[in-house]
């Protein structure tokens, strides 16, 4: 007979992986709690916002496929720490309130692998991206998508949509619109240099009333945890973005409005000696 040992060794390990476990767990939870300290410290730095399921009361369903941002994917899709509500921006020269949304969309997308047995794995990989969706007071109608331009592009080898005066805007951004009008009208001379200046690499979208700016922005709010550190620069890149659009574009979604710069209509009539 032989006589089974078991070393002291084996006995430890069930304690080390349930170690682990526990710190994995505590890591994870304290994260969220400090990601929903941040949260509720942001709502508070806004009057009247608050958390979202529905980013500017738009249902996930609706804002699928919408934007570049907002894929299906193949499996879930959705919203993630979304926080929103009435922000004032400058549209056109006016203070305007609008209804204001930051929120990270996710969504999942299917990884087969083949082991050297020629056994299929199927995996699913989560992508995430950071979005801030306005709703403008009013609607586009015809689309208008402006994102970053491909490796390719950048050298000019299958460069497309709408080209510009600008090089160096075309080179790092691809524009897409149903109206080509409409495109010259929005992408001025000082839009596009901004663009080019403080959101390369980032996207944005006009779709009806909504316009969806993302991408990650370059600086963070060091006093907030997690993805809401990203949430002030989001605010401020929106707030700069709207100021930026040109009164042309206004112009052309308002043709029955007054200019702001010439006609406001007859001037008022002085009042009469007897209605003085």
């Amino acid at each position: 007979m032989t006589a089974t040992t078991s070393g002291p060794g084996l006995g430890i390990v069930p304690v080390v992986a349930a170690a682990v476990l526990l710190i994995a767990w505590v890591v994870q939870h304290r994260r969220r709690r400090a990601e929903q300290a941040a949260l509720a410290r942001f709502i508070t730095r806004h009057e009247g916002w608050h958390l979202q399921g529905w980013p500017c009361g738009v249902q996930p369903e609706l804002l699928v496929g919408r934007f570049s941002a907002t894929p299906r994917g193949d499996r879930r899709y959705g919203v993630e720490q979304a926080v929103g509500g009435p922000l004032e921006l400058q549209v056109d020269g006016r203070a305007l309130s609008c209804e204001v949304s930051c929120f990270r969309w996710f969504h999942e997308r299917q990884r087969r692998s083949r082991s050297s047995r020629g056994v299929v794995t199927t995996s699913y990989q989560r992508y995430r991206e950071l979005v801030v969706l306005c709703q403008l007071p009013l609607h586009t109608h015809r689309s208008v998508s402006i994102g970053p331009e491909s490796m390719l592009g950048r050298i000019g080898l299958t460069r497309g949509g709408a080209q510009l005066e600008s090089d160096a805007f075309n080179r790092r951004f691809r524009v897409e619109g149903r109206d080509r009008e409409l495109v010259v009208r929005l992408l001025d001379a000082q839009l596009q240099e901004l663009l080019v200046t403080a959101f390369s690499g980032r996207g944005i979208e006009f779709s009806d009333d909504l316009l969806a700016l993302w991408g990650t922005p370059d600086h963070q709010d060091t006093s907030l945890a997690g993805v809401v550190r990203t949430y002030p620069a989001l605010v401020q890149d929106l707030g700069r973005l709207v100021r930026g659009i040109p009164h042309s574009f206004w112009r052309a979604m308002r043709p029955n409005e007054p200019d702001a710069a010439g006609d406001h209509g007859p001037a008022p009539r002085p009042p009469t000696p007897e209605e003085r």
